[in-house]
């Protein structure tokens, strides 16, 4: 008798744009990618994670991998896209500390100084 295998699923961060996010939840098939569940706008990402897997009734350790948009865009936004998406991975043990994703910035960041305050 031949024993079934498990379905495996992807979520996917796009926090390139900083005045909205999209979190896409995917089963992983033979040779593709299939869409179940997505959310987008001003969205907190690790609580809407949470949200999709309970609606879906999957677990942490159902999700294969944790990937993200690499740029270019917005500075934070693809700094915080790849801080969940490298601690969730790192958490299950998907991957180790020396592979480590990066973003892709497309250019230096634009960081200005701060403005002096007036007492």
């Amino acid at each position: 008798m031949k024993m079934e295998e498990k379905s495996k699923y992807k979520i996917y961060i796009d926090s390139s744009d900083r005045n909205s996010t999209k979190l896409i939840l995917l089963k992983i098939e033979k040779d593709k990618e299939v869409e179940i569940l997505n959310k987008e706008g001003k969205i907190d990402i690790v609580s809407s994670i949470k949200e999709m897997l309970n609606k879906t009734n999957l677990s942490v350790n159902d999700v294969e991998i944790v990937s993200y948009n690499l740029g270019p865009g917005s500075f934070m936004g693809l700094r915080i896209g790849a801080t969940v998406s490298n601690v969730f991975n790192w958490a299950l043990g998907k991957i180790k500390t020396k592979d480590l994703d990066y973003p892709k910035y497309g250019a230096e960041p634009n960081i200005t100084p701060p403005k002096k305050f007036k007492i």
